[in-house]
């Protein structure tokens, strides 16, 4: 293993319930539904590279544009050696243009990369070190919320980055709990950087969700693989459509796996069966969108005041700069 490279697998402190778990409870309820987390093994994760690729999928390449504007000026306004704290790694790719941010301005860096997926977690750490012979990497395979009791100690800032607009996994609540769990552990120097998709024209917002070729149905239908795969289940994948409408009330994308046809599936190591109607569909996904207004409100319900704040010309998507309110009563 690389001198440089620190490797965790953490399991199960979790308050969460594995993958087994949470799919016999999901497909249980009257709306069936599956965390969008597990999305994310080996497959599933290059799969999402591919649609971060995609000419629709506009989210990626606008949030980088951003960060290559801002990054020198993030790291402009905080002061001492500064760590980074990543939550959903993924392959770094936006991160590239911090790290080299980073090490334009201090002699080296802390890089903590937080993903679920370990073999992809441990390909995109080693392509980092090799790229950049001033990095140290403290990589955690696990869970956020497991991971930020554990983070690795650092004598300076820690910037903690949560990008492509995976706040909108959550709602409202699950989001201000998420942040206020990473403001529990902030010192009055630490930060947040925070991406966030904002409301704009649905048709732009259905497309990215529901591109032509397919790439995004392939990964939507990559949980079921997985539920064959590790549970045993007998999944005709063919037998589901992947949807995404778009809420204007909720502003939100919904991701559904939408039954073809009546259907009754086992999942052996479950030891159930579940009956699909035709048009019944499960829930493995929401992608909430922002408003300024919206947005500035997690952070104040999150004890967090932002301090800095960028989007690209055409105003689809914001990086906010987060910083812990000095009166936690506030």
């Amino acid at each position: 293993m690389n001198r440089r490279l620190e490797f965790q697998e953490i399991r199960g402190a979790g308050s969460r319930p594995a993958f087994r778990e949470a799919v016999r409870e999901g497909l249980s309820l009257a709306q069936k539904s599956i965390p969008s987390r597990f999305f994310y093994d080996s497959a599933g994760s290059l799969l999402f590279e591919r649609i971060s690729e995609l000419p629709e999928y506009y989210l990626t390449r606008t949030e980088l544009v951003i960060l290559q504007g801002s990054a020198a000026e993030v790291f402009s306004a905080m002061a001492g050696n500064v760590a980074m704290v990543e939550f959903g790694s993924g392959s770094s790719t936006k991160t590239r243009v911090l790290i080299e941010a980073a090490l334009a301005s201090q002699p080296d860096l802390l890089y903590v990369p937080i993903d679920i997926s370990r073999d992809f977690l441990l390909e995109s750490s080693k392509a980092l070190l090799d790229d950049y012979p001033r990095l140290r990497i403290n990589a955690m395979a696990t869970e956020y919320a497991d991971a930020i009791q554990g983070l690795p100690r650092h004598e300076g800032p820690k910037l903690f980055l949560f990008l492509g607009s995976n706040v909108g996994n959550f709602d409202d609540p699950e989001a201000v709990r998420f942040l206020t769990r990473i403001r529990s552990v902030m010192g009055a120097d630490d930060r947040i950087l925070l991406g966030a998709d904002k409301v704009k024209d649905p048709a732009l917002i259905e497309l990215a969700y529901n591109d032509p070729t397919g790439v995004t149905g392939e990964f939507n239908k990559n949980v079921l693989r997985r539920i064959n795969d590790e549970l045993d289940g007998n999944f005709d994948l063919d037998s589901f459509d992947h949807a995404a409408p778009y809420s204007i009330a909720e502003e939100r994308v919904e991701m559904r796996l939408v039954s073809k046809r009546e259907q009754e599936v086992l999942i052996a190591k479950l030891g159930e069966r579940y009956r699909f109607r035709r048009g019944e569909f499960v829930v493995t996904e929401h992608c909430q969108k922002y408003t300024d207004e919206r947005l500035s409100s997690l952070a104040f319900q999150s004890s967090l005041g932002e301090v800095g704040r960028w989007q690209d010309p055409q105003g689809w998507f914001s990086v906010v700069l987060l910083a812990p309110m000095l009166d936690d009563s506030a």
